[in-house]
């Protein structure tokens, strides 16, 4: 691991982009053996889904460096007056007795309670503390008395943070409505027929459940899982905050029931889960990388690390050279200091935990974020693409290989128009199921600001639920498994892309073998996915075509071709 002046834990920041291939829907694919050589993968960066926008779409505070600015709660302070009833200023304190089951709001079958939207509300108090935004109030002093810098409309910060979790109910019930009612349609080639897929369907009733029967909003079987299991999942997390259960979490932190608690979680995560599945394809404008050292500039690297564990710098560099060699022999010299080569490298001998699985990489990164001597060497405005240094110090061996530069601001523009994007279809779905809500019946019992949104957002507790379930099984659906020598598969396709490896190598791969010597978990935006990147050389195949027509797959066995025979995608997952 890397250490800096801005970790104090240590780590290099990992960066928020994920590294993600694009999924294409899955069909025939035909491959050959391939001649010797390499093939650099393409790496598309995706922004990060905006999660938060599910917590609440008010105004909300700039989160800094600086310590929390904070309003002291004033002697004597008072709650504003009554104020409009159409809208949350509508009383001066929520906090009262009321009645639980009483209902604050409705999106077709989807009711907003007042102890449902307990756990909304504290929820959203939580996560303003725990991301640090400023202005903020003094979270230990009653929130109906201190006035709220962060938005001027309203009263107080009881109101202001009232007024995010009605939002976030909204847009939650507004994209779970969404999802019953507008069919995902998958394009012509993808469309199964219809009277076949009833009668397949027919006496199958577990298939029917976990599957989808119909053409709408149906989770896979991971995603179900997780919904069906969230009581115990909740007793976990209710265990990880310090409370006895799931009921005492959800009586002390948000003063209502587990069964609200519960409810809550199932609405936040379907919503949740079908928003990444709209949102899936899109993507922030390539930034291409810069020459120029002007103004401030991210940059792209990736690393390695070499513990020297009772060796010598010299020693533990001498080893890593020596495998490198015998493991790059097949490749030129050009090859060998390529990119794809080094993020080979770094999967198989890398001591850095938080990267090595991803191949080393570490993205824009920020000047400053290093050690001195690493940062001086990344930031000089003489390096260029392909530059590789070896650097020692206490830690061990540093090996760093540049990428390349990136304008800060061509970077923040890019993940803006993302954004943007992705608020437009929340703001739809909010605009095509509008909402009133019964502000005069609204009561907010006493919380505590400790569990988040994020602690109950899928997949943050999922695989502490899940730890039994081997990480290649945890999705049902593959992919295209060998386009483009980028080799991506759930489920089945990774104990089927075991098989035909062994058949390949003449080696018995299991799938857990497989995992192992070429994959790197990748856990992203609300699925869970395996990715197996390896140049074609160590496989020995290539693709030669991919078709969606069982006639051209049989030619292709005809003509002494692998073919490997992909499902088509669930109406709903993404896998």
């Amino acid at each position: 691991m890397l250490s800096g002046k801005s970790q104090a834990a240590g780590k290099i920041r990992k960066n928020a982009s994920h590294l993600i291939e694009n999924r294409k829907h899955p069909c025939y694919t035909i491959t050959n053996h391939f001649p010797k050589g390499v093939f650099c993968v393409k790496r598309i960066l995706a922004a990060v889904l905006a999660v938060l926008l599910l917590c609440g779409c008010a105004p909300a505070g700039d989160n800094g460096d600086a310590p929390g600015e904070t309003t002291s709660a004033q002697a004597g302070a008072t709650v504003p007056a009554d104020g409009d009833p159409n809208d949350v200023t509508c009383k001066g304190t929520y906090t009262r007795e009321g009645d639980t089951s009483a209902v604050i709001a409705r999106i077709g079958d989807t009711k907003l309670t007042n102890g449902e939207l307990a756990v909304w509300y504290w929820a959203e108090v939580s996560q303003y503390r725990a991301d640090g935004k400023t202005p903020a109030p003094d979270f230990d002093a009653p929130l109906d008395t201190q006035p709220c810098q962060a938005d001027t409309t309203v009263g107080s910060w009881q109101q202001y943070f009232l007024q995010q979790a009605l939002n976030a109910w909204h847009t939650a019930a507004a994209l779970n409505q969404r999802s019953l009612e507008v069919p995902l349609v998958l394009e012509p080639e993808y469309q199964p027929d219809p009277e076949k897929y009833a009668t397949y369907m027919e006496g199958m009733p577990a298939t029917k459940y976990l599957y989808g029967y119909n053409r709408f909003y149906s989770p896979n079987t991971m995603h179900q899982a997780y919904l069906d299991s969230l009581p115990d999942t909740l007793k976990t997390l209710a265990g990880e905050k310090g409370f006895a259960d799931a009921a005492a979490l959800a009586q002390e932190a948000f003063g209502t029931t587990e069964e609200d608690l519960t409810a809550m979680a199932q609405l936040l995560n379907r919503s949740y889960m079908y928003f990444t599945n709209l949102t899936y394809d899109l993507t922030s404008p390539e930034v291409e990388y810069t020459e120029s050292t002007d103004g401030d500039y991210l940059v792209n690297i990736k690393y390695i690390l070499l513990k020297t564990d009772g060796k010598t710098a010299g020693e533990a560099l001498s080893e890593f050279q020596q495998a490198a060699k015998t493991r790059l022999q097949p490749l030129t010299q050009t090859e060998q200091k390529s990119e794809a080569a080094f993020k080979d490298l770094a999967h198989l001998y890398s001591q850095d935990e938080a990267s090595a699985l991803d191949g080393g990489g570490y993205s824009r990164v920020k000047k400053g974020e290093l050690p001195a001597e690493l940062d001086s060497w990344c930031f000089d405005p003489a390096r260029k693409s392909g530059d590789t240094t070896a650097i020692t110090d206490d830690d061990g061996v540093h090996i760093l290989y540049f990428s390349g530069r990136l304008d800060a601001a061509a970077v923040e523009t890019a993940d803006s128009e993302l954004t943007e994007q992705e608020a437009d279809i929340l703001t739809q779905a909010r605009a095509e199921y509008p909402v009133d809500f019964a502000y005069d019946q609204i009561a907010l019992p006493e919380g505590k600001a400790e569990v988040t949104t994020s602690d109950l957002l899928y997949p943050d507790i999922a695989h502490e639920r899940f730890p039994e379930i081997p990480l290649y099984l945890q999705q049902d659906y593959p992919g295209v498994m060998f386009g483009g020598f980028q080799l991506r598969t759930n489920g089945c396709g990774i104990t089927t892309m075991a098989m035909v490896a062994s058949y390949l190598s003449d080696e018995l791969l299991t799938p857990p073998e497989m995992c192992r010597r070429y994959g790197s978990y990748s856990h992203r935006n609300g699925t869970d996915g395996m990715i197996f990147v390896k140049e074609p050389p160590a496989m020995d195949f290539y693709l030669v075509e991919k078709t969606y027509e069982p006639a051209k797959a049989w030619e292709g066995l005809e003509n002494h071709h692998l073919v490997v025979s992909i499902q088509h995608k669930g109406y709903w997952t993404r896998g």
